[in-house]
């Protein structure tokens, strides 16, 4: 097969596993409102395989839950599969998919899980918000925050502050929608 048809098929594979993704850029805040889960987690593993039916490599995520913010799911663990990785001598590039190593931690915005019973990242790298520890071993987001006013044009947002936007954010929604 030709390098523009496998593309062409890797494409259209990305627009299948991840449905509601739009290329357009949302706010943090636009994320949040329309996540099915917000929550903080842990990088255990990463591993690339190729998926024996697609021929596509996928990358496998899987990380500790730490806390939920929004939402919520079954257990403590969550899987993620990503388009893209190296593996059986086939490497495949996924243009905006975020990346995770091992031990680190982020706060991710998921929507529904797909087809084959995934999670999806919002917005791909918009839906992982890294994050550090500051020298007094606060743990803060390394990205930007955007379209939460409390947090605009603040540089290394807390967690903790992230945390109680995340939650007047699920109130207000609570509130429009009459419950």
């Amino acid at each position: 097969m030709h390098r523009p048809a496998v593309a062409l098929a890797f494409a259209l594979l990305l627009a299948d596993a991840a449905p509601g993704t739009t290329l357009s850029r949302e706010t943090t805040a636009d994320l949040v409102c329309c996540a099915e889960r917000v929550c903080c987690a842990a990088v255990e593993s990463v591993q690339s395989r190729k998926d024996p039916r697609s021929g596509f490599v996928f990358t496998h995520v899987r990380l500790r839950l730490l806390e939920d913010m929004k939402g919520g799911g079954e257990g403590t663990t969550i899987e993620l599969r990503l388009p893209g990785g190296r593996a059986d001598g086939v490497e495949t590039a996924a243009p905006g998919m975020p990346r995770f190593e091992t031990g680190r931690e982020a706060v991710l915005l998921l929507g529904r899980k797909n087809a084959e019973g995934y999670p999806v990242v919002l917005q791909a790298t918009g839906g992982v918000l890294p994050l550090r520890k500051d020298r007094d071993g606060r743990r803060r987001l390394a990205s930007p925050v955007t379209g939460i006013r409390e947090l605009e044009g603040g540089e290394a947002v807390s967690l903790d502050s992230f945390r109680s936007a995340v939650k007047r954010i699920v109130r207000e929604q609570a509130e429009k929608a009459g419950r």
